[in-house]
């Protein structure tokens, strides 16, 4: 019997970087939890960025955010997991002295912080994604805060301009996930989806088999395999489909949505 579903957002259920939704979900997901499943939003978007977009059902589900570093339900914080300050500030120099091309951000449970005001990334987190982003004029600078991911941007290639230096030097001591061409994400080791995932079905006594995950990229791969039914929508990388169960349609086509409105039938048959 299925009794919790987990969810990416960006390229799995919308277009990266909109604020946009199908409003079908909030009715599926409110007809679901009703049916007693658990229905986790589980991205690496800030937690503001997610309220928004789930407004209309965000007393009902568990937001993970932040890259899994974050764990909430009724805007209560359940578990954090954050970068030594050291750790974070480190990278921010590597970024500034050996990748110039590339912007950076932090991000803390209250809001993210960047240099660049005027910069695409800035802009574009908030903007398009709704992040509530605040302007300082030098990150090294800020001291005592909760960092629970240092985020590298490159709006075309990221993932490449990391691996000469970045990905080496940070790869056994945090987690890195490559989000899309233009991310490269930088969680504390546990502070992941799969654990985030893994710490609510201990939490409400669910099993991976019964659980329903859906996801498009690489930091998806190993939620997806703490259930036992999964997805990769159509769009997802190749790495992803191989990992997932099954394949569903893409997000242009609410492939999502189109699965969990089979799940609820199958499931209200079953009951």
């Amino acid at each position: 019997m299925l009794k919790l579903i987990t969810t990416d957002v960006d390229g799995t259920l919308v277009k990266d970087g909109t604020m946009l939704i199908n409003p079908e979900y909030m009715r599926v997901i409110r007809e679901l939890t009703e049916m007693g499943i658990t229905f986790v939003v589980c991205s690496g978007r800030q937690y503001d960025s997610e309220r928004k977009l789930f407004e209309e059902v965000k007393d009902l589900v568990y937001f993970v955010s932040d890259g899994g570093t974050v764990i909430r339900k009724n805007d209560k914080i359940l578990k954090t997991h954050t970068l030594p300050e050291e750790t974070w500030k480190s990278m921010y120099h590597m970024v500034k002295e050996k990748m110039p091309e590339c912007d950076c951000f932090i991000a803390t449970p209250e809001c993210c912080y960047a240099e660049n005001e005027e910069g695409q990334m800035f802009r574009w987190l908030r903007d398009s994604y709704g992040y509530d982003m605040r302007k300082v004029p030098d990150l090294s600078a800020l001291e005592g805060k909760q960092v629970l991911k240092f985020s590298v941007y490159h709006p075309e290639r990221c993932e490449e301009l990391c691996e000469p230096y970045f990905t080496p030097a940070w790869k056994d001591k945090v987690t890195l996930a490559a989000a899309g061409k233009e991310w490269m994400d930088s969680t504390p080791p546990g502070g992941e989806k799969s654990t985030a995932i893994e710490f609510i079905q201990k939490q409400l006594n669910i099993l991976p088999e019964e659980t329903c995950a859906f996801g498009d990229n690489l930091n998806d791969i190993a939620m997806l395999q703490k259930a036992g039914m999964s997805y990769a929508v159509a769009n997802a990388r190749g790495e992803v489909k191989a990992a997932a169960k099954k394949v569903c349609p893409s997000y242009s086509e609410d492939g999502v949505l189109q699965t969990l409105i089979q799940i609820f039938h199958k499931n209200r048959k079953q009951g």
